[in-house]
């Protein structure tokens, strides 16, 4: 089933069937802004609500936000490009994610004859200004599992190098300390400490298991804490395999995020338990750095010729017992 709507002046789809509801912002960078479980009733994505009335009178088409995180509503957007180059535009500041900044058009294939056990699904697509990248994205829903298809195109006349980070934030009435967390790796890079304080590489790579956390503890980061005000905490990891999870041991389900570690090689995690919020990010990417420096020096880029284009497809499936 699909139904329209808006938040303020963002149009809004919401895709569901009996076990999945999916929130999507057309009018706002595609974003999927709540994934809800419904035999639970559990809300797996972080979001700030409280943001939607900032677009009240705001209409993105003519006023598009500066980057992804100005008036951020939360949930899972996608920050593309980030860091980047296209002839002689250069993306150094701050990761920009222009898709995320702007609304995007969109198509509904609804069931034939309402049959809902057929698939029905949301199909969005934007050309991005300046760095001329046509992007598509497919949403649809197969029983208990989320698929998402997305096809960048570059547009232009010269090639393009650009950062793509899946930022999906995690939180809702699922996240709190019964969830277990698994990760593609063990080993995990404080790429925000090390943007800021430089020095040996070597000296921010820790495991995940003894993380030194913000208010000075040792943690293993495979398990959440209680909800308080420990903190704020970014790292990077090597992504060994293309899934990771999150399992709630006393509701016994949790969800598995697959996808092709060719397109994203790293995931970048924050952790957030602070009075501003409770969540934690894992996003899939394909940089390890914090800073534009070390990206462009090591050359962190997906590459698309002129008229070049690449697809990827990731999944979020609902889990029943946790496998590690």
């Amino acid at each position: 089933m699909i139904k329209e709507s808006s938040s303020g002046s963002i149009r809004t789809l919401i895709l569901s069937n009996e076990k999945l509801s999916v929130k999507i912002l057309a009018g706002k960078g595609g974003d999927i802004n709540q994934i809800t479980y419904l035999p639970e009733q559990a809300e797996l994505l972080h979001t700030e609500d409280e943001n939607f009335a900032r677009y009240d009178s705001r209409d993105l088409r003519t006023n598009p936000l500066s980057r992804y995180s100005e008036d951020s509503t939360g949930g899972w957007q996608d920050v593309v490009p980030g860091y980047g180059r296209y002839g002689s535009l250069v993306f150094q500041e701050f990761p920009v994610g222009t898709a995320a900044t702007l609304p995007w058009d969109y198509q509904t294939q609804t069931a034939a004859g309402g049959d809902t056990r057929k698939e029905e699904e949301v199909n969005l697509s934007v050309q991005l200004p300046e760095f001329p990248l046509f992007m598509k994205k497919q949403i649809r829903l197969e029983d208990e599992t989320l698929i998402v298809t997305e096809t960048i195109r570059n547009e232009g006349g010269e090639p393009a190098d650009f950062t793509w980070t899946q930022h999906s934030a995690f939180g809702g009435s699922f996240l709190d300390e019964q969830v277990e967390i698994s990760y593609p790796g063990e080993e995990i890079f404080l790429s925000s400490l090390y943007a800021g304080q430089g020095g040996k590489k070597e000296e921010y790579l820790k495991n995940i298991c003894s993380v030194p956390m913000p208010d000075g503890t040792i943690w293993n980061l495979k398990n959440m804490r209680e909800p308080g005000q420990d903190g704020h905490l970014i790292f990077t990891m090597k992504a060994e395999t293309g899934d990771f999870s999150l399992y709630h041991k006393d509701r016994k389900f949790g969800f598995r995020v697959t996808w092709d570690k060719q397109v994203f090689p790293y995931i970048r995690c924050w952790y957030q338990n602070t009075e501003d919020g409770y969540s934690f990010a894992i996003e899939p990417c394909n940089y390890a750095y914090s800073s534009f420096a070390d990206t462009d020096k090591e050359n962190m880029y997906l590459h698309l010729d002129a008229g070049e284009e690449m697809s990827t497809e990731i999944r979020l499936s609902i889990i029943h017992e946790n496998k590690g």
